[in-house]
C-alpha cells in the first residue's frame, strides 16, 4: 500500500477527531519538505500550523468539511516550508469511523504540485512577452496542426482575429502544401533547437506576403509546440527581385544595343534583339510581329524562346474587329503605346492563346510598339514566367529598346543613304559628306571664336535644331555663362598646346529648351603654314547615362537609409577581419561610435577562445562560398560587458569573383538565449515530478513478465489478471500495435528509464474496443540493480472515443455523415496542388436537387432529411471509391471526380449520377419522385484555383436549373 502512495502522492497524513494532526511523513524520498519541518505540524489543526495556508477556499470550509463527515479533494495549500521554499499543496482527505460508527479522525494525501504553477506562471509570463513582442508569433500544436494562440501583432499581420486563428493552422495561409509543413516542424522537435526559414503566406484579404520564420520546439505536457516567430520580408524581398529585373532588362537593353551594332539589316537585327531578350532577362519568348499586307494575319518576322513553334502557328492580327487583334498586340499597335497584361492566364483578352501560353507557363506579356517617322511599323511582343513582371519601370526600359530598335532601322535606312551619298561624293568630290552625316556622334568644326562652321545631323539632334539653325550658333548660346567659362578654358587649353582636350560631361540646352549631357572630345585645326584657324571634335549626348549613373547614387543613398534605419546590425569586413562598414544599430549594439568602430578587427570584439570559433565560421565560407545563418557567438561590449549574439556571413566577390571579404548581419539574442536556458533548466528540474494517476496496479519481474496484477483489469481490458501473468506486454493480444511503438518500449525498458502513457487498444469482456494508457516506473535493489517495473493503469476510452468524435463532427456533416464544407475546401485546395504539381486533371460537381423543397414543405422536414440521407448515399455508390462526395449545406451536394482520363469517362459518371437522384425514393408510404441539376467544371479548362472551379460548376448547375432540369452540364466561357 505504501508503494501505491508514493506513486500517486507525496506525503500521507492523518487527524485526531478534533483536526490535529496525528501523523504528517513523506511517502518516498524525493519529497522536499523536511521531516522535521513536517513535525512543526503534529498536534496542531491546518488553520494553528505556521506559514501553512489555504490557497482555494477558506478554512471555514474545510471545517464545515470535518464536521460533517465528508470527503474533500484538491484542496489547495500553499506552506512556507524552511529549506524547501514556498511549496503547493493539493490535498485529499477521508474520514476514519470505529466500529461503532464514530469519528476518530482523518486521514488522507497531499501532492506537492509546485512545478504545475512554476509551469503556469511561466506560461503567463510567456504569453506577456508574446504580447510585447513587436514580430507576429504562433503557437502551434503540432499533433493537430492548428495554432492554439497568437499575439496581437499576429493578429494585425494576418487580418484574422484571435478567434478565427484558433480555428486555422500553417497550411490555410502558408503557401506549402501541409506534409513539407509538417517535415519543417518535424525537423524543429529533432533538431533540438530553432530554425530559420522563409514562406510565402497569404492573408484573409488575400495579399501575399514573405515572411522569414524563426521555429522552436516547446514541450508542453505530452505534446509538441511549434513557437513560430515571423518576420515580413516582403518589401526586401520583392526590392531585391525588382533590383535583379531590373537589372536583366538593363543587361537587355546593352545586348540589344550590342545587337544594333553587329546587325546588318532589320531581319537580322530582329532576330538578334529577341535572342538577347531571351538570354539577359526573365523572358519566355520574344518576338517582333509586323503586319503583312498580302496577308489575313501579322507575320512573325523573328522570335526566340521555348515556345517559337508554337506561337508561328497562333493567329496574331492588327484588325481590331477580330478576337485575335483586341488582345496586347492589335492595341498596341494601333494606338501606339505599350500593352501591358500582368496576369496572363486570368485575363479573358488572350483567351485564344491561352492554353498555349500555360503550356510553356508565361504568366505575363508586354506588347511595345516600333514607331517611325509618327507610324507603327511593328510589335515588340514579350512574354515573362512572372507574373506583374512588367511594371512601369521596365516598361520605360523596354520602350528605350524600342526606340534603339527604330534607331538601328533608321541607321539602315541612313546606310542606304549613306552609300547613295558615298556615291554622290565619288561622283561629285563631295569632301566628307558620307562619313559625318552617318556618325551615330555629332561631329563639328568651329572658328576660333567657337561658332559653328560645320555640323552632321546627330549633332543637330543634340541641339534639338536644324542644321541652318545650327550653323553660325556660337557656344555661349546653348549654354550657362558658367559652364561657357569652363568649356572657354579647355579649348584655350587646347589651343595654346596643340595638344587634344577633352570635356567630359556638361549641361546643354537644345532648341526647345530641355537640357542635355554632352561629352566631348576637341583638336586644333591649322592651316597649312601651321596656323590655328579652329577646331573640330566630336559631342556624344551621354544623357541617358548621366541619368542612370544619378538613378545609382540615388539607389545607393536609398539602401544607405534602408541599412541605417533597420534594427539589425549590418557589418561588412575585408578579408583580414577589419570592419569597412557598419549601421548605427552596429554601434548601438557594442557602444561605440561610428569612428571608433571602423578599421577595428574582430578579435577586439572575442575572446581568445571565441576568435579561433568565428574565424573557423568566416574560412569556411571563404572556403565554400555557401552563405552561414543563424550563427551565436558572443561579443565583447565596450563597457566589458558579454553579448550573445545570433549572425550570418556572406561571401562579397569582386567584378572577377575573387573573394574580397564578408557581410552580414548580427542580431542582440541574449535575453532569449537566457530564457531558452532558464526553460531548460526548469524543465530538468521537475521533469521526474509527473503524477500517475491509476485505476490498477502491476509489477513485473526482471525480464518485464506481470508476476502481480491487482484491480478492474478484467473490465477495463477484456482479459483476466491471470492472462497477464507470466507474459510480457507484446505478448498479450492488444490490437494492431506497430512493430516501431514495441521496438522503443522494448528499448526503454533495456535501459531502466520510466515510461508513461504507452496507450494500446483491446476488447473488454463487454466485446467493445477499448483504450488503456500504461505507465511505469523501473524498481531498483539495494545495489541499483534493475529488478523489475511496477507501475499503473487506466481506462482513457471515453477520452479517446470523444477526441476522435469532436474531430470527426469538426470535419463531417451531421445529419449525412458526408464530408462538409470545410473539409471539401481542404479537399480541394489539395487537388488543386496536386493537379498543378503532376499536370493533371480533374472535375468538380455541383449537384442541386430538383423539387426537395415541395417535399420538405409538404412532407415535412423529417422526410426531407431522410431524402437528403439517401440521396448522400446514391451519390456515394454511384461514384467511383477513388472519387469525393461532399454535402455544402440544404439540398447542395460536390463531387471531386479525381483522376479522369477523358471527357466521355467524365459525362458516363455524371450520367450515372443523375440517374441515381431520379430513381423513385418511397418515405411513409409515399413514393417521390426527385431530380438533380448537375453543373461540371473542370481544371485546368475551366479555372485555374478554388474559387473559380466552384463559381464556375455553380453556373453550369444554374444553367441546367433554369432550362431543363435532371440534367448535367459543362462550363461554358461567355465571350466578353
Amino acid at each position: 500500500m505504501h508503494n501505491l502512495i508514493a506513486l500517486s502522492a507525496d506525503y500521507y497524513w492523518e487527524q485526531d477527531p478534533d483536526g490535529c494532526f496525528s501523523r504528517l511523513q513523506g511517502t518516498h524520498d524525493g519529497a522536499d519538505i523536511a521531516p522535521e519541518v513536517l513535525s512543526q505540524a503534529l498536534g496542531k489543526a491546518p488553520w494553528h500550523v505556521a506559514g501553512l495556508r489555504t490557497q482555494t477556499r477558506d478554512w471555514a470550509w474545510l471545517q464545515d468539511i470535518v464536521a460533517r463527515r465528508a470527503v474533500f479533494r484538491d484542496a489547495e495549500w500553499m506552506w512556507q516550508a524552511g529549506a524547501a521554499g514556498t511549496r503547493y499543496l493539493s490535498v485529499a482527505g477521508e474520514p476514519v469511523v470505529d466500529g461503532e460508527g464514530r469519528l476518530v479522525g482523518y486521514r488522507g494525501v497531499m501532492r506537492d504540485v509546485t512545478a504545475q504553477k512554476s509551469s503556469e506562471a511561466e506560461l503567463r509570463r510567456f504569453r506577456a512577452a508574446m504580447d510585447a513582442s513587436g514580430d507576429p508569433i504562433f503557437l502551434i500544436d503540432r499533433e493537430t496542426m492548428r495554432i492554439i494562440d497568437a499575439n496581437d501583432v499576429a493578429c494585425q499581420a494576418s487580418g484574422y482575429s484571435r478567434e478565427e486563428l484558433m480555428t486555422l493552422g500553417p497550411p490555410d495561409f502558408l503557401l506549402s502544401d501541409r506534409a513539407e509543413i509538417e517535415c519543417d516542424f518535424d525537423q524543429v522537435i529533432a533538431r533540438g533547437q530553432g530554425m530559420i526559414s522563409e514562406c510565402s503566406a497569404r492573408d484573409k484579404a488575400g495579399n501575399i506576403y514573405v515572411f522569414e520564420l524563426q521555429r522552436r520546439a516547446i514541450r508542453f505536457g505530452e505534446r509538441w509546440v511549434i513557437v513560430t516567430i515571423a518576420r515580413d520580408i516582403t518589401r526586401r524581398k520583392r526590392a531585391e527581385e525588382a533590383a535583379v529585373h531590373l537589372g536583366q532588362m538593363y543587361a537587355a537593353i546593352s545586348g540589344t544595343n550590342e545587337a544594333i551594332l553587329h546587325a546588318r539589316n532589320p531581319e537580322e537585327l530582329y532576330q538578334r534583339v529577341c535572342e538577347v531578350a531571351v538570354h539577359s532577362g526573365q523572358i519566355v519568348t520574344a518576338s517582333v510581329v509586323l503586319p503583312d499586307p498580302e496577308a489575313e494575319w501579322a507575320r512573325i518576322a523573328a522570335a526566340a524562346g521555348t515556345m517559337v513553334d508554337t506561337l508561328r502557328t497562333l493567329h496574331i492580327s492588327f484588325d481590331e474587329s477580330k478576337p485575335e487583334g483586341r488582345a496586347v498586340t492589335g492595341p498596341a499597335f494601333r494606338s501606339q503605346k505599350p500593352c501591358i497584361i500582368n496576369d496572363l492566364l486570368n485575363d479573358e483578352r488572350v483567351s485564344p492563346w491561352r492554353e498555349a501560353a500555360g503550356r510553356v507557363h508565361a504568366a505575363s506579356c508586354a506588347a511595345l510598339p516600333l514607331i517611325r517617322r509618327g507610324q507603327s511599323v511593328g510589335v515588340l511582343l514579350l512574354y515573362s514566367r512572372q507574373t506583374n513582371a512588367f511594371d512601369e519601370e521596365i516598361v520605360q526600359l523596354l520602350e528605350r529598346m524600342t526606340r534603339n530598335i527604330v534607331f538601328a532601322l533608321d541607321n539602315f535606312e541612313r546606310e542606304v543613304e549613306r552609300r547613295k551619298a558615298l556615291q554622290a561624293l565619288r561622283e561629285s568630290e563631295e569632301k566628307y559628306r558620307s562619313i559625318l552625316e552617318n556618325m551615330d556622334d555629332g561631329y563639328f568644326e568651329i572658328d576660333l571664336a567657337g561658332t559653328y562652321l560645320v555640323v552632321n545631323d546627330a549633332l543637330c539632334r543634340l541641339h534639338g535644331c536644324s542644321r541652318e539653325e545650327a550653323l553660325g550658333m556660337n557656344y555661349r548660346d546653348y549654354m550657362d555663362a558658367d559652364t561657357a567659362q569652363a568649356v572657354f578654358k579647355v579649348f584655350n587649353e587646347v589651343f595654346r598646346t596643340g595638344q587634344s582636350g577633352e570635356l567630359t560631361e556638361y549641361p546643354v540646352w537644345r532648341r526647345d529648351g530641355t537640357r542635355c549631357v554632352a561629352q566631348t572630345s576637341v583638336q586644333l585645326i591649322v592651316d597649312a603654314r601651321g596656323t590655328p584657324t579652329g577646331f573640330r571634335g566630336i559631342s556624344r549626348d551621354i544623357t541617358a547615362r548621366s541619368r542612370a549613373q544619378e538613378a545609382l547614387r540615388a539607389s545607393e543613398e536609398k539602401y544607405r537609409s534602408i541599412l541605417e534605419n533597420i534594427e539589425e546590425a549590418y557589418y561588412e569586413v575585408d578579408t583580414a577581419g577589419c570592419l569597412l562598414m557598419c549601421n548605427a544599430a552596429f554601434c548601438r549594439m557594442f557602444g561605440y561610435t561610428m569612428d571608433e568602430v571602423i578599421g577595428r578587427n574582430y578579435r577586439q570584439y572575442h575572446s581568445g577562445e571565441e576568435s579561433m570559433y568565428v574565424f573557423a565560421n568566416f574560412n569556411e565560407v571563404y572556403r565554400t562560398g555557401v552563405t552561414k545563418k543563424g550563427i551565436d557567438w558572443r561579443l565583447l561590449h565596450k563597457n566589458g560587458g558579454m553579448l550573445m549574439c545570433e549572425g550570418s556571413i556572406h561571401l562579397v566577390r569582386n567584378a572577377s569573383g575573387e573573394p574580397v571579404g564578408f557581410r552580414g548581419f548580427l542580431r542582440d539574442v541574449t535575453a532569449r538565449r537566457e530564457m531558452e536556458e532558464a526553460l531548460r533548466e526548469s524543465e530538468e528540474r521537475f521533469r521526474d515530478l509527473t503524477e500517475l494517476s491509476s485505476d490498477w496496479y502491476w509489477e513485473q519481474d526482471s525480464d518485464f513478465r506481470f508476476m502481480q496484477i491487482n484491480g478492474d483489469v478484467l473490465g477495463k481490458t477484456g482479459m483476466a489478471a491471470y492472462d497477464y501473468l507470466g507474459r510480457t506486454l507484446w505478448e498479450m493480444p492488444f490490437e494492431k500495435v506497430p512493430a516501431e511503438l514495441w521496438m522503443a518500449h522494448k528499448a526503454r525498458l533495456a535501459e531502466g528509464k520510466p515510461f508513461y502513457e504507452l496507450v494500446l487498444k483491446t476488447v473488454a469482456a463487454d466485446g467493445a474496443l477499448r483504450y488503456v494508457s500504461i505507465s511505469g516506473l523501473p524498481m531498483l535493489d539495494g545495489d541499483g540493480r534493475l529488478i523489475g517495473y511496477r507501475g499503473t493503469g487506466k481506462d482513457i476510452t471515453e477520452r479517446t472515443v470523444a477526441e476522435e468524435r469532436i474531430r470527426h463532427l469538426a470535419s463531417h456533416d451531421i445529419l449525412t455523415g458526408l464530408p462538409n464544407r470545410m473539409m471539401f475546401n481542404q479537399m480541394l485546395t489539395n487537388q488543386v496542388q496536386q493537379a498543378r504539381r503532376y499536370g493533371r486533371k480533374f472535375a468538380v460537381m455541383f449537384i442541386d436537387l430538383d423539387h426537395f423543397k415541395a417535399v420538405n414543405d409538404n412532407f415535412g422536414h423529417e422526410a426531407g432529411d431522410m431524402l437528403l440521407k439517401e440521396t448522400a448515399k446514391r451519390l456515394t455508390e454511384g461514384v467511383r471509391a477513388s472519387d469525393f462526395v461532399a454535402r455544402l449545406g440544404g439540398d447542395e451536394f460536390v463531387v471531386i471526380i479525381q483522376e479522369m482520363s477523358d471527357m466521355g469517362q467524365l459525362r458516363c459518371i455524371a450520367q450515372k449520377v443523375v440517374a441515381a437522384v431520379r430513381a423513385p425514393l418511397l418515405l411513409a408510404a409515399t413514393t417521390h419522385h426527385v431530380t438533380a441539376s448537375v453543373g461540371i467544371c473542370v481544371f485546368p479548362d475551366h479555372g485555374l484555383d478554388e474559387d473559380a472551379l466552384l463559381n464556375h460548376a455553380d453556373a453550369a448547375m444554374y444553367e441546367v436549373k433554369h432550362s431543363t432540369k435532371n440534367a448535367f452540364q459543362f462550363y461554358l466561357p461567355h465571350d466578353d
